[in-house]
């Protein structure tokens, strides 16, 4: 792009600089902000919102200081916030997309293993909740009929609520009120969902064993904790991770994330803090 002056020779002008150029020349002129400080500061205003929702947004002078210090930089004024809230929330950085939000392209399984023994015990690795989780779980369960099914947990560090509590109703049927959220708004229950049933249906005859371990965390937790509320399932291994509350996820920027420690999870009868102590110990310490 060329810019020429009376009585001058011509110079240039990069096309990226004399685009800002025009973007600053435009908001001066009807009083607007420039779409990237806009995107900016909306990033910063959907934290301050989520924080609040939760019990633990900071003043807004603090705000409005960091602002100015961050020179509008929503990374930067989230690393204050999480400064600000210890223990309540913290950044990750997402490296790669997630598949199973992505169309047309692959998506991880989320069992690893179905293995069968000679005494007619089925073992079903489930190490995520992913987007085909229900299906994959249907067919597992429908290649033999066995006396017990054994639901490995222990390399399950959760996922999405949603599709465990579809898990759980697969595996226990739909029930009103069987765990509740606690929140700055109060008590929500939360019910097992109707879902099509097991054919053949998992019935008490055949006895349901889930082994969990240091890593089974957050909605794995959940679901063994519910499995042997509801189920009478045998849980076996070592104490889970103790991940009793839900996340809330804010986006900062393309490849931040502010995590918000949310509502804290009850299932009734079970103790999630400090990890579900199993009914028989096995492996490491």
């Amino acid at each position: 792009m060329s810019v020429r002056s009376p009585g001058a020779r011509p110079w240039s002008v990069p096309a990226t600089t004399a685009i800002s150029v025009l973007f600053a020349l435009l908001a001066a002129a009807v009083g607007a902000t420039p779409p990237a400080a806009a995107a900016t500061g909306g990033a910063v205003d959907r934290m301050i919102a989520a924080l609040a929702a939760y019990g633990a947004a900071p003043s807004a002078r603090a705000v409005a200081d960091w602002r100015a210090g961050c020179a509008g930089d929503a990374r930067c004024v989230a690393e204050r916030l999480v400064a600000a809230a210890p223990g309540r929330a913290r950044l990750v950085r997402q490296e790669t997309p997630d598949s199973d939000t992505i169309r047309w392209v692959a998506t991880r399984p989320s069992i690893a293993q179905v293995a069968g023994a000679p005494d007619g015990r089925l073992r079903i690795a489930l190490t995520r909740f992913g987007r085909t989780v229900e299906p994959e779980l249907r067919a597992a369960l429908a290649t033999r009929r066995p006396g017990t099914v054994e639901l490995d947990l222990s390399d399950n560090l959760g996922g999405d609520f949603g599709r465990m509590l579809r898990v759980a109703a697969l595996l226990l049927g739909p029930r009103e009120a069987a765990l509740t959220l606690l929140g700055p708004q109060g008590a929500r229950a939360v019910a097992l969902p109707a879902v099509a049933p097991l054919s053949p249906p998992l019935s008490s005859a055949r006895r349901l064993v889930v082994r969990v371990g240091p890593r089974t965390a957050s909605s794995a937790e959940v679901l063994a904790a519910l499995l042997r509320r509801y189920g009478g399932a045998e849980i076996v291994g070592r104490r889970t991770f103790g991940k009793d509350h839900l996340t809330r996820v804010v986006p900062v920027d393309q490849r931040t994330r502010l995590l918000i420690a949310a509502e804290r999870i009850v299932v009734p009868g079970e103790t999630l803090a400090g990890g579900l102590v199993p009914d028989r110990v096995e492996g490491g310490p």
